[in-house]
């Protein structure tokens, strides 16, 4: 005998309730019930018989009812995250970098605007570098006036805008190529170009095009040391300076964190350059001594490396920069300093070491003082087999001279401080 539909009972899974006869919906929540009715009845009486739980009892009911809602709602989560990565439509595809050989003296990698082609770079010689940027040709007549903004974010010693920063409006008014500027004196390193372009009707764009400048660096260092004018052109390799603009900064500072300062004192290829060119120059116009050619170089990085904080180079609060940094950037603080003075000494052959203070750290060399004037009132910190002569990169002092508030005595044993000695981590790093 057929069951009877109008008098068998029925629950719904949504909200737990009890009814009679056979429904599509739930007469209680109106939830859609035909895709479980099927096969929920079979399900539970299994459930029953094998766990002895009474399946019709309301707390199991309500139970399972949230389960299955549950379930449901997770259903639902994977058919929204399969439509979000499968059915929505393909983002647009962002434009790749772009690179411009520059002749023999490196490339630059261009993205942003550039790489959409809305902006043009044009490299040119006369007889320096200059990049002379444009609006691509469909935007030539849409504008009447156009603010064309160059800027760096390096320190630039040789122009008065640290970093180098150039702005250029140019209006329809007084000349029809407002759709290009021209950049001299283009430096090593990142550089943006933005045009704020305007109509005459209201319509306002902007370009913004990036770039980094991979070349050769070239400087002219020039000082006066001892009534002699002494000057040479150095150069570094674009390797080199790719090297140096591709620091990823957090590894940088975590490495940082480990290790002491002296590992950055290095023998690199530039500072084998360097040291060569300058021993050169000594030559030429100075009689030898271990302790002339210290004092030399140690008038060289006072002189040619203006004093720039960390936070304006790098971003950051505190960074060592290794040799080859300082040398592109053409300045540092007193311990990038330092540590190019000693690099530069270590190659020549020197003892070195970091001499840490408060507030400041200077170089220290193993150096002869025998037939020195210099060797009267030279000061030294004691290492554990010979005195290192102070060498304060980040004043005008002499090799063997000390800041009015620092002092050394015993033998450079002790160290002072604005009259008091000083303890704890101050003192001498050999490198």
């Amino acid at each position: 005998m057929a069951a009877n539909k109008h008098t068998d009972k029925g629950f719904c899974p949504f909200c737990g309730n009890e009814f009679l006869g056979d429904h599509d919906n739930c007469p209680f929540c109106g939830q859609d019930l035909r895709q479980y009715k099927d096969d929920l009845g079979p399900i539970m009486e299994t459930i029953q018989t094998r766990t002895n739980i009474d399946m019709k009892s309301p707390k199991v009911r309500i139970t399972i009812s949230i389960i299955l809602f549950v379930l449901a709602f997770a259903g639902a989560l994977v058919a929204f995250d399969y439509y979000e990565t499968h059915m929505q439509p393909e983002p647009e595809p962002v434009a790749e970098g772009i690179v411009v050989d520059i002749k023999t003296n490196g490339y630059i990698d261009l993205t942003g605007d550039f790489a959409n082609f809305d902006l043009n770079l044009l490299p040119t010689y006369d007889p320096d570098l200059k990049l002379t940027i444009s609006l691509s040709d469909k935007y030539v007549g849409k504008y009447n006036k156009i603010i064309w903004v160059v800027q760096t974010d390096a320190y630039n010693h040789t122009n008065a805008k640290n970093p180098f920063y150039q702005k250029v409006t140019k209006d329809i008014a007084d000349s029809d190529n407002i759709y290009s500027v021209t950049w001299d004196n283009v430096s090593i390193g990142r550089f943006w170009i933005t045009a704020d372009c305007y109509g005459e009707s209201g319509d306002y764009d902007v370009f913004i095009g990036k770039g980094v400048y991979y070349g050769k660096y070239t400087t002219t260092y020039s000082w006066e040391y001892d009534g002699t004018v002494n000057s040479f052109e150095y150069t570094m390799s674009s390797d080199e300076v790719k090297n140096c603009l591709n620091v990823d900064l957090s590894s940088r500072l975590d490495e940082q964190s480990k290790t002491s300062m002296t590992k950055y004192v290095v023998d690199s290829l530039s500072v084998e350059t360097l040291n060569d060119q300058l021993r050169s120059l000594f030559n030429k116009n100075y009689r030898d001594s271990q302790a002339k050619y210290a004092d030399f170089v140690l008038s060289f990085v006072q002189n040619c490396f203006p004093n720039v904080f960390d936070s304006f180079n790098y971003r950051v609060n505190d960074y060592w920069a290794y040799p080859t940094e300082t040398l592109l950037w053409g300045c540092g603080d007193d311990e990038d300093r330092a540590i190019l003075y000693c690099s530069i000494m270590k190659r020549e052959g020197r003892d070195v070491g970091l001499l840490f203070l408060p507030e400041t750290t200077i170089a220290a060399v193993d150096v002869d003082l025998t037939d020195s004037p210099i060797s009267a009132y030279a000061k030294g910190v004691r290492g554990v087999y010979s005195l290192y002569i102070v060498a304060d990169t980040s004043s005008d002092l002499g090799l063997g001279e000390l800041r009015p508030y620092y002092d050394v005595s015993d033998n450079g044993r002790i160290l002072y401080y604005n009259g008091e000695e000083i303890h704890g981590h101050y003192g001498l790093e050999v490198v």
